[in-house]
């Protein structure tokens, strides 16, 4: 058995469940790992008794003072129980922890290490020339594997020959443990929905409100769900809206946080359609619950989104801020009921096959355990 350890410094209960945990818990429950999380200790972490069953949680003691002098302290006195580091995101900490395992284990030839990226599009704007880089090619070139999210983001890594070594295309998942829910046309409503910090710069949800607006206008016959915890700073901005439209009162739901997975899973099986109008994104998983309950996808074109449509042939793009592209689009596709029936069924089916986590870790174990 493989022993696979995560290191996630800051790991909190939404990340362990919705990204950090579920690569090792999938190598596990399906591919005869024995896989570990080490983080420190943050608060509780009860979904490791529900939803991440079986993988083992390790706390980091805090000796030093220094976040780096701990993990490195740690990775010290328990390298020899691993066979597989597993490190997140692109950074000076990452490269060192890794180089470190490495080092420590120069004459164990079955460990290795493994970064998975976790960018956004802002890393098409790195610099690609100077020491410090040249400094870090030279240790994340010892990596054995190294993992992105999007296409467009490992084919431009790979242009600029960033880490000296290939980056590997490994989409972010979703688990059904094992059963296949498939939802139908029928049961859903005319919808429009997006999840997420509703207000937040990065969301920028007055794009969709402001396209809605205008969809409004020429549709009554399809409401929109804001579904997520409204930062405090969005209140006045919806209370204005309302003011100057109170007639979109009965056709926009503004839920607030919905903490029930089951409650919010049935919001996802009711959308036709789901928005997503972020100004920034890495591979959010709000798409990967989207997709696997029928919903056709709108979203703003970074690199993910693009994935995650196929290019735009399970759903829509456009611009960032661009209101009034977006508002066409939702004129375009709710007029489209065929489409929209016959896409509920076929991005159902692009989902369980290319963004599942058995799939997905499937490619990992054989990337993992072939020179």
């Amino acid at each position: 058995m493989k022993r696979f350890l995560t290191i996630f410094a800051q790991c909190e209960n939404v990340h362990l469940v919705k990204d950090v945990g579920m690569i090792p818990y999938t190598l596990s429950k399906e591919f005869d790992y024995i896989s570990t999380i080490a983080s420190f200790k943050n608060g509780e972490y009860p979904y490791l008794f529900s939803e991440v069953k079986g993988v083992n949680q390790v706390f980091i003691p805090k000796v030093f003072s220094y976040r780096c002098l701990n993990i490195l302290l740690f990775l010290l006195l328990n390298y020899r129980k691993y066979d597989i580091l597993q490190l997140y995101h692109y950074s000076l900490e990452s490269v060192i922890y890794g180089a470190f395992f490495k080092l420590l284990s120069v004459f164990r030839s079955n460990a290795k290490t493994y970064l998975k990226l976790d960018v956004d599009d802002s890393i098409f704007n790195i610099r690609t020339t100077g020491f410090k880089l040249n400094l870090l090619k030279m240790f994340t070139s010892r990596f054995d594997l190294i993992t992105a999210e999007s296409k467009n983001i490992c084919k431009f890594l790979n242009e600029v020959e960033l880490f000296n070594r290939p980056v590997v295309y490994l989409p972010n998942g979703f688990y059904n443990h094992g059963m296949r829910k498939d939802v139908t046309f029928a049961e859903k409503d005319n919808l429009i929905i997006t999840v997420g910090r509703i207000g937040s710069l990065q969301k920028s949800n007055e794009v969709l409100l402001a396209a809605f607006k205008e969809f409004a206008k020429m549709n009554t016959e399809w409401n929109l769900s804001l579904i997520g915890p409204i930062e405090k700073s969005f209140e006045q901005y919806i209370k204005v809206y309302f003011e100057e439209n109170p007639y979109l009162l009965s056709r926009i739901d503004i839920t607030g946080s919905i903490d029930d997975r089951e409650v919010l899973e049935s919001k996802y099986d009711k959308a036709k359609i789901f928005v997503l109008t972020s100004k920034w994104e890495g591979f959010p998983l709000v798409f990967l619950e989207a997709i696997k309950s029928g919903c056709t996808i709108l979203s703003t074109d970074f690199s993910s989104a693009i994935d995650i449509t196929d290019d735009g042939k399970y759903g829509g793009l456009f611009k960032i801020d661009d209101s009034e592209k977006l508002s066409e689009l939702m004129i375009k596709y709710t007029s489209d009921t065929e489409f929209l029936k016959n896409n509920c069924s076929s991005i159902q089916d692009y989902a369980y096959k290319h963004f599942y986590w058995d799939v997905i870790c499937e490619k990992l174990d054989y990337l993992l355990t072939n020179d």
